[in-house]
């Protein structure tokens, strides 16, 4: 009698460990010269919110921030100035609405730029319908900001 391969991990209950594996995002650490004023920062611009960490509660310890299905955004304290990457290395967050956030932008007197590098506009919309920015944290880390949240996934 002849099984196939597939057969026979199915029978025996085994899963090939590539098929089996799935990673899922857990959080993003940032390392900044003003813990506080990036915590504000998170909170105002994205309506992010302090979570414990489960960390002594030392002077200088990574304060955490909720960001949605599980992730979080982990604020590390540093004394000397980070050289911020080029815009291509960043991450992304995902808004119900991007007005708000352009808003705080504006009112903060902070700068954003389209996909093509356009400061302060909003010229090209990616061909899902999603509208997207980039602009920088207090500490020059890149943030694409997204309205997906209306995107069916995939």
């Amino acid at each position: 009698m002849r099984f196939s391969l597939a057969a026979l991990v199915a029978v025996a209950g085994l899963v090939p460990i590539a098929a089996s594996a799935q990673a899922t995002m857990n959080h993003v650490a940032v390392n900044v010269t003003d813990q506080a004023r990036s915590v504000a920062y998170y909170e105002e611009a994205f309506g992010l919110s302090e979570i414990p960490a489960p960390l002594n509660a030392t002077p200088g310890r990574p304060r955490w921030m909720r960001l949605g299905n599980g992730v979080e955004l982990h604020i590390q304290a540093i004394k000397v100035p980070f050289t911020p990457p080029p815009r291509i290395i960043h991450f992304a967050l995902t808004v119900k609405d991007l007005d708000p956030v352009i808003a705080y932008l504006k009112k903060t007197g902070r700068t954003w730029t389209d996909y093509a590098g356009k400061v302060g506009e909003i010229k090209r919309t990616r061909t899902d319908g999603v509208r997207q920015i980039f602009t920088q944290d207090p500490d020059g880390y890149w943030i694409e900001v997204n309205d997906a949240a209306h995107r069916p996934p995939r």
